[in-house]
């Protein structure tokens, strides 16, 4: 076992304690669904409450990731949308970045997703027949215009949501869940993702309980202990 291996089960034995049984089998449950061949990117989203928004499907449909870039329009967190859903992702925000679209990218292209952009106009696949071989970012636009050209070059295919009416587009918040469900419940469906290695429910389930138990930070320092992952 790594020295941030013992240091994070050090941490779940002190607070996993303080936590019922009720709350840490629910944990659990949620660990075995979660998945990472899906993530969701995120780009100058205008309005906060939408950001919210899609979490809150993400975390529904089991997806841990969120890639925000936030070059212009910075994330405000909405808990009346969101329902505390942001505590329970984990979200790369990338704002220390000197160029935020380079340091998405390149954390995309390290992890080994393929990059797919939702437009209503560029054709290509559907949610049914996106490819689900490997991992899948999916990228959303801000709301007016998609999309920028600085993202354009770094997107490996388009995927586009059949529409039956006069209007050309959904709400960002909505495309994303019509979009998430589908893909996810294929992935599922398929088999083709593993799920979160032990490493990633261990630093999960301590992240977790952090946020869960009450002065959390307190009881660890009482114990001797620091926080060795993301608070």
């Amino acid at each position: 076992m790594s020295t941030q291996s013992q240091k994070i089960q050090s941490c779940l034995n002190v607070l996993e304690p303080l936590m019922t049984e009720k709350r840490k089998a629910r944990y659990e449950e949620i660990l075995e669904n979660r998945t990472r061949h899906v993530a969701m990117v995120l780009e100058d989203v205008y309005q906060s409450r939408n950001t919210s928004a899609v979490m809150r499907s993400a975390d529904g449909l089991g997806i841990q990731d969120i890639h925000m870039i936030e070059s212009y329009n910075v994330w405000s967190k909405n808990r009346s949308v969101s329902k505390g859903a942001s505590r329970w992702l984990t979200l790369h925000r990338h704002l220390g970045a000197e160029d935020p679209h380079g340091a998405c990218v390149a954390k995309l292209r390290e992890s080994g997703y393929r990059i797919v952009a939702t437009s209503p106009h560029e054709g290509g696949y559907t949610p049914e027949t996106l490819p689900i071989d490997k991992p899948i970012a999916i990228v959303m636009g801000t709301e007016f215009k998609g999309i920028s050209s600085r993202l354009i070059p770094e997107v490996d295919d388009y995927v586009e949501i059949p529409m039956f009416g006069f209007s050309e587009s959904f709400n960002i918040s909505v495309a994303s869940a019509i979009v998430m469900n589908r893909v996810c419940a294929r992935v599922r469906e398929a088999g083709v993702d593993a799920g979160l290695s032990h490493d990633e429910k261990q630093y999960l389930r301590l992240q977790w309980a952090f946020r869960s138990v009450k002065r959390a930070d307190l009881i660890l320092d009482s114990s001797g202990l620091q926080m060795p992952i993301e608070k």
